[in-house]
């Protein structure tokens, strides 16, 4: 279903891109530090960060589609973007990832 190019709808969409972007910044960066902080899963882990960056190319992509004035790059990153029940430490957040990417 093509969207329309309706204020709402493009709206609600572009809100949603940038979201999900966003969320996407924050994995990233959690990648990378997981990445110096655990050597041992670096292979699994450099797999994880090319899927990420190929997902935020796609979304800057389409953010420019829906509205070339903005420039996706000021998007920062979510601090929310842990899906569902979020660990309450560090450690409990990088063994949880970890067990997840193998």
């Amino acid at each position: 279903m093509a969207l329309t190019r309706t204020r709402t709808r493009t709206q609600t969409a572009l809100t949603k891109l940038v979201d999900l972007l966003a969320r996407v910044n924050g994995e990233l960066d959690f990648v990378g530090e997981l990445q110096v902080e655990e050597p041992d899963h670096r292979k699994e882990l450099a797999a994880r960060e090319a899927q990420l960056r190929a997902q935020r190319e796609a979304l800057m992509l389409t953010i420019r589609q829906f509205d070339p004035e903005l420039d996706p790059d000021d998007v920062c990153s979510a601090a929310d973007w842990w899906p569902g029940r979020r660990p309450k430490t560090r450690a409990g957040m990088a063994r949880r990832y970890l067990a997840g990417s193998e």
